[in-house]
């Protein structure tokens, strides 16, 4: 009768446990399987990335040649381009894309890849040549369509280094060149391209959220009607795992995109994003992706577009 009563229970115990089990759900849903992903077919993506003067070693086309392609990006705005044959080698590796290079200067090249099957380029050409007190690499303009749409990116390379401190006795001083060049960024956008959707992408080499007493973009962020970095909430918050240039301690968010407000709306989206891509953890660590690509992530924006 004992060893009945035994059988009995464990029999229910078996059954409650198979019928648990048949109704139990997950609590997290499934990670992306491609980390690299970020473009979708219904969103226009503009990636800025310095590529440090690209290429750094043996293994540096081909390994970018592998990782674009998974991006799913339309158009990637780069710096720091030594080599411009490696370039146009990295764009034939990957058959969808094609290679602007700027010849504005002898090296640190600024360049774009473009997705030629969703992108048509109307015009490239540097901008502000001779005037390398703001800008050491003139900024190199795209005009493009995409989806039928037009739309201006100028990509840039701002005057590194610094010291916080705008030393207005200086004009050589680096915060102070900085802000020249964004003061004549913005007076170039609203002569030549006032009702145009612009993107402004690149390596400013320089923080966002600083006070206005130091800070080379306050002349975009006090017309917050007509300019908007959208990279500005990692600016807020930043963390190792959002910014583009975590390699020093604190880490820094030196690359910026900045939108003109015809993109407010597609911005405002809920497919809208801006956010770094982390390379890195596609490669295994920081310290194979920066011996081989960057010490920057490529950091882009997604706009969505109803039309």
């Amino acid at each position: 009768m004992r060893y009945i009563k035994k059988l009995t229970l464990l029999l229910m115990l078996t059954i409650f446990l198979l019928f648990s089990c048949g109704t139990n759900h997950k609590l997290t849903p499934p990670e992306n399987v491609n980390i690299l992903e970020f473009g979708t077919e219904s969103t226009l993506e503009v990636v800025t990335w310095n590529l440090k003067t690209f290429p750094l070693n043996n293994n540096t086309v081909q390994t970018i040649s592998q990782i674009i392609p998974q991006f799913k990006v339309d158009i990637i705005a780069c710096q720091e381009v030594m080599d411009q044959n490696a370039f146009y080698e990295l764009a034939s590796a990957i058959p969808q894309y094609e290679a602007l290079v700027s010849n504005a200067t002898s090296s640190y090249r600024l360049a774009y890849l473009y997705n030629k099957e969703t992108v048509q380029v109307n015009e490239v050409y540097p901008i502000f040549i001779g005037e390398s007190n703001p800008f050491p690499r003139p900024p190199y303009v795209l005009d493009f369509n995409y989806k039928g749409l037009n739309f201006i990116c100028i990509n840039n390379h701002l005057k590194a280094l610094g010291d916080d401190y705008i030393d207005e006795s200086d004009s050589w001083d680096e915060e102070v060149r900085r802000r020249l060049a964004c003061q004549k960024l913005d007076q170039y956008i609203t002569e030549h391209f006032p009702d145009r959707r612009v993107i402004v992408v690149g390596d400013m080499n320089d923080q966002i959220a600083e006070p206005p007493s130091t800070n080379v973009f306050q002349v975009f962020l006090d017309k917050p009607d007509e300019y908007y970095f959208t990279d500005y909430p990692i600016a807020l918050n930043p963390t190792y795992d959002n910014v583009s240039y975590p390699h020093y301690s604190p880490p820094s968010h030196l690359d910026h995109i900045l939108i003109t407000n015809e993109l407010f709306d597609a911005f405002a989206q809920a497919d809208s994003v801006c956010r770094v891509i982390k390379v890195e953890d596609y490669m295994g660590s920081w310290s194979t992706y920066s011996s081989i690509i960057s010490d920057h992530r490529p950091l882009g924006v997604r706009l969505y577009f109803s039309r």
